[in-house]
């Protein structure tokens, strides 16, 4: 059985055809970003696909809010959408000031924030998280699960600052 938001969500294919593309896109542009050996030897490649991933963020972003809004989840998938296009956003303008180590520190939120999308998707084909939990609950779970992805990262990215006694 599916849910009234899932029946909804189908019905708005010309949102969701676009969003799910550039997706799909962002999700499998990121990790290749990550490669030191590709962005040493194909500068250009890195360049291309990096342009691809933040034009995949933003097409990605506002369908999704296109696709919530007028329904429960809209607070939500909004936070989640904007907390994705500033960390992109951060990341390209920092690319484009030569600012790389911090323009990775925002990739790598940037892709947090890309993932978090898969991993809070994931609940939707568990029937007891709709059977069990109202659509409130389930938007504060997005906003949840994207908080906690970026304090992960941040975790990581700063965890010898955190672990190193100054003398």
């Amino acid at each position: 059985m599916y849910h009234t938001y899932r029946l909804q969500v189908i019905a708005d294919r010309h949102f969701l055809i676009p969003h799910t593309i550039s997706g799909f896109v962002a999700l499998l542009a990121g990790p290749v970003q990550f490669s030191s050996r590709l962005r040493q030897r194909y500068l250009k490649l890195h360049r291309v696909l990096g342009l691809m991933y933040v034009i995949s963020v933003f097409i990605g972003a506002y369908t999704g809010i296109a696709l919530a809004a007028g329904r429960p989840g809209l607070p939500g998938t909004t936070m989640q959408a904007a907390a994705w296009m500033v960390c992109t956003t951060a990341a390209f303008i920092t690319a484009r000031n030569r600012q790389i180590v911090q323009h990775r520190q925002w990739m790598a939120r940037s892709y947090a924030v890309t993932f978090t999308f898969v991993s809070s998707r994931v609940l939707n084909l568990w029937p007891r998280y709709w059977s069990h939990l109202g659509d409130s609950f389930a938007a504060v779970g997005v906003i949840a699960f994207t908080l906690a992805s970026l304090l992960l990262v941040d975790l990581g990215l700063n965890w010898r600052e955190l672990t190193t006694r100054r003398a």
